[in-house]
């Protein structure tokens, strides 16, 4: 399955776990089971997407007036890994329900904005011809 594909899925399971009833006492550990399972996906994601043999390698070699939009994105990276840390770590605690919901809900916000901004460099990249690029 493609890797954009599995970090929407694991997206998809995060929001729906934020959505359920925090009082439930199945709640935690579905919310545990989300997060590791967007983590995995954002693993493969990373994966993917940065080294010499990445799509970002591919996108600045093909389009190098990109680089500055792969370099954003590769410092999103490290941001979402760290906002998905203190998730994670927000876990670990009580009964935070509510709090942690809302965290959930930020960490998300920013991880569909990555996507279409992903999306949206290969597109320009890609699809866009402006001409004059070698």
């Amino acid at each position: 399955m493609p890797v954009r594909v599995e970090l929407l899925g694991g997206i998809q399971r995060l929001e729906r776990a934020i959505g359920s009833p925090a009082g439930d006492p199945a709640w935690g550990p579905g919310m545990t089971r989300a997060l590791a399972s967007l983590r995995s996906a954002f693993a493969d994601h990373v994966a993917v997407t940065e080294g010499p043999a990445g799509y970002y390698a591919g996108v600045v070699e093909h389009s190098p007036r990109l680089a500055r939009g792969v370099s954003d994105l590769l410092w999103e990276h490290r941001v979402v890994w760290s906002a998905l840390d203190a998730l994670e770590g927000s876990l670990d605690g009580a009964d935070a329900g509510p709090d942690i919901q809302r965290h959930a809900a930020r960490v998300l916000r920013g991880l569909w904005r990555h996507r279409q901004r992903g999306a949206d460099l290969l597109y320009e990249a890609y699809l866009c011809e402006l001409g004059g690029e070698t």
